[in-house]
């Protein structure tokens, strides 16, 4: 107990003792409740808050930018599915997978031939299909006549 008693009394008459510094350099003091010192902690708080809800909209605006690289792997498209749950659409060398994306796994849903190829085939066969019909309708008419 007598300690604290020192060590009180010792703080106490050092602050007691201790001149403001500021009377003698010709310092402006100011209250620190007063409506100035408040203007200022309240615009600066503005000013904060600001800067923290323009930068959440620039990010939510711009944020999802796809980066075009030269990898292997390419998301061509993702989407939610659920609260926690995404599909997603790669191509890694002229393979598209369709991966069912959940926290902790990746599964392949479906594999795609990569579009190139899948209109290719569409093609190729659209023009089987029209020479064989060209092919039987010659043979039709060459028949009846």
């Amino acid at each position: 107990m007598y300690r604290w008693s020192a060590l009180l009394l010792l703080f106490t008459q050092t602050l007691l003792a201790a001149e403001p510094v500021s009377k003698g350099l010709g310092v402006k003091t100011t209250s620190p409740l007063g409506a100035e010192s408040l203007l200022q902690t309240a615009g600066g708080l503005l000013l904060v808050l600001f800067l923290i809800i323009g930068g959440a909209w620039l990010f939510k605006r711009y944020g999802n930018l796809t980066m075009a690289g030269k990898g292997l792997v390419k998301v061509l498209s993702s989407t939610s599915v659920g609260t926690r749950e995404r599909v997603v659409l790669v191509e890694v060398e002229n393979t598209r997978l369709l991966l069912g994306v959940a926290p902790g796994q990746v599964r392949t849903l479906y594999e795609l031939p990569a579009a190139g190829q899948a209109f290719q085939q569409a093609l190729d066969t659209a023009r089987l299909t029209q020479d064989g019909a060209s092919a039987d309708k010659g043979a039709d008419t060459g028949a009846s006549t």
